[in-house]
């Protein structure tokens, strides 16, 4: 399985970073603990390249993808900055201050604490940084996302499997495109086995709300869990949808 984010170089960009990290822990149901940690050196990370790699006000972008194997949670960070080793000293019998220690040197330390395995290399273009960190849990399927479309008797059933997070938003979104181009749809989603949903999952929720009214259909939401129809009331979409 794997997930990805992009993001511009920009410190304020930071929180989505965070979101997905948070999102990713959850739905793989890594412990807090490890999950924080991971965040954190994450976030450290990219947080050093758009310093250190776009001076001067450069904009560019800065991709995180996360690769999940049993057993292993593999990062690569991305980016067309300047190439900069995060982890090459420039002067290692120079003894740092002690605000550099509690700063540049924080980092380092996270890294190389939290993952397992930390390489980079540069090309004529892009600079990658790979981070590996073992894990001995079994990553279950349901955690993921599953969405199935049928036809019943003139009726569109969407079944919605799992968690619809930041993380799986976007392949939900290619899941409901036949959806977008029906005429006069009657469509159910089935929110029975959905246990979680974000922000960006009620986002793809009113896109194909807004396209059904266009198309002069209906649409309708069944079986949701009291936590899920929560975080509708909490947002303010109960109003915006048939749930029933």
């Amino acid at each position: 399985m794997e997930k990805e984010i992009i993001i511009n170089n920009q410190l304020n960009e930071l929180s989505r970073i965070s979101q997905f990290m948070e999102e990713l822990g959850v739905s793989l149901s890594i412990p807090s603990e490890i999950a924080m940690s991971i965040n954190l050196a994450i976030e450290e990370i990219i947080a050093n390249i758009i310093q250190r790699s776009y001076p001067d006000g450069k904009s560019g972008e800065i991709e995180l993808q996360a690769y999940i194997t049993p057993g292993r949670l593999i990062f690569q960070i991305i980016d067309e900055g300047v190439a900069i080793d995060p982890f090459h000293k420039s002067n290692p019998d120079e003894k740092p201050s002690l605000e550099e220690q509690l700063t540049k040197g924080l980092g380092h330390f996270l890294i190389h604490r939290t993952m397992d395995e930390v390489s980079y290399k540069t090309t004529s273009t892009q600079n990658l940084l790979s981070l590996v960190k073992r894990l001995d849990i079994d990553f279950k399927p349901d955690a993921l996302l599953d969405t199935n479309i049928c036809r019943v008797d003139g009726i569109i059933v969407l079944d919605i499997k799992g968690r619809l997070d930041t993380a799986n938003a976007r392949d939900f979104s290619i899941a409901i495109q036949p959806l977008l181009q029906e005429e006069k749809p009657n469509i159910i989603i089935n929110c029975e086995q959905m246990s979680y949903i974000s922000s960006s999952g009620l986002r793809y929720f009113l896109i194909l709300q807004k396209s059904v009214q266009k198309n002069q259909g209906s649409l309708f939401i069944e079986a949701m869990k009291p936590e899920i129809k929560h975080i509708f009331e909490m947002t303010g979409c109960t109003s915006l949808f048939n749930i029933r």
